[in-house]
């Protein structure tokens, strides 16, 4: 299993890679992707951390995976038009979330030489969705944090048997427990804020950590007020990053090791570079300990102890 980093400054390419990442991605604008996370500012400074990573014998992509893609006709050129240049300029893949990207390249003309990994704002839950994407020249399944490793057996048994990679995110260190495309529970039609976090966080809604939202007088009643109650607790857990335990939890990861999915992505592109590293950093240990405990015990006994340990991290 191989790391790969999130990045948004040139500056973070050299310590990350001294870190353990294998691989870097990134945002480029104007190229719209998913959050309003940090993006370098334009195709030449792209340019210019393609060669660097590729110098350092580190791999590229860009992401280009919003959900959305509300384009008129020459905003849809020039998208296309810019992802030639990145392309030209040594991405070594696309990570697409909306299909009509595909629709947008094939309009204006550009093939790419890159490489299409699909992200997990496009979220693929099984094999049948997996064969799909595969058939549309997707070499990379970036798996939804929401799937569990049991659950994805038939897909990574198909994507062995195609040689199409798999990646998964590391769980302590990206943003929501529920995050994937198809969440509208931004749509403030479901709540009121009582505050609002700086922006730049990744959650589209932007509350503090650990605050309980207000919700709209949907249910009401007293028989009703558990209920209510529940509801106002899925919904702060959804949005705030609280409450309820991930399934992304180190039972997941260690599972998704021992099943040989290729990657293990830290995408938290708003962290600092000091951060960036660090955390680049603990999932190379993390991974080193999977190994350890692996090859000392084997699979089964090791997983329980991996676990425990991890069980055990405090903090980020």
């Amino acid at each position: 299993m191989k790391i790969i980093s999130c990045f948004s400054d040139l500056k973070e390419i050299g310590p990350l890679a001294a870190a353990g990442a294998a691989e870097l991605y990134c945002a480029v604008k104007p190229l719209i992707a998913f959050g309003e996370a940090a993006s370098l500012p334009d195709i030449s400074e792209f340019r210019r951390a393609a060669r660097r990573a590729h110098g350092l014998g580190l791999k590229i992509s860009v992401a280009v995976n919003a959900l959305r893609l509300r384009c008129n006709v020459s905003e849809a050129q020039r998208m296309a038009a810019i992802c030639a240049e990145a392309d030209d300029a040594g991405a070594d893949a696309f990570i697409i979330s909306n299909l009509s990207a595909l629709k947008i390249f094939s309009d204006y003309g550009f093939k790419p030489k890159a490489a299409l990994h699909l992200s997990s704002v496009q979220p693929c839950f099984n094999s049948v969705a997996a064969a799909f994407f595969i058939r549309l020249g997707f070499s990379r399944l970036i798996l939804p944090n929401q799937l569990a490793p049991r659950e994805a057996g038939a897909l990574l048994r198909l994507a062995r048997k195609k040689r199409i990679e798999t990646e998964i995110f590391d769980y302590r260190f990206f943003g929501c427990a529920y995050i994937n495309g198809r969440c509208h529970l931004h749509q403030p039609v479901f709540y009121r804020l009582r505050a609002r976090r700086p922006e730049g966080s990744l959650c589209r809604v932007n509350i503090p950590v650990g605050k309980r939202l207000k919700l709209l007088d949907l249910v009401k009643g007293e028989t009703n007020a558990a209920l209510a109650r529940t509801a106002a607790r899925t919904l702060s857990a959804r949005l705030a990053c609280g409450g309820a335990p991930r399934m992304a939890n180190a039972a997941a990861f260690y599972d998704y090791y021992t099943a040989g999915v290729n990657f293990l992505k830290y995408g938290t592109r708003e962290d600092s570079p000091a951060v960036k590293v660090q955390k680049v950093g603990k999932v190379r240990d993390m991974l080193a300990l999977a190994e350890k405990l692996s090859a000392d015990l084997g699979a089964e006994k090791a997983r329980d102890v991996f676990i425990e340990k991890m069980t055990a991290w405090k903090g980020s």
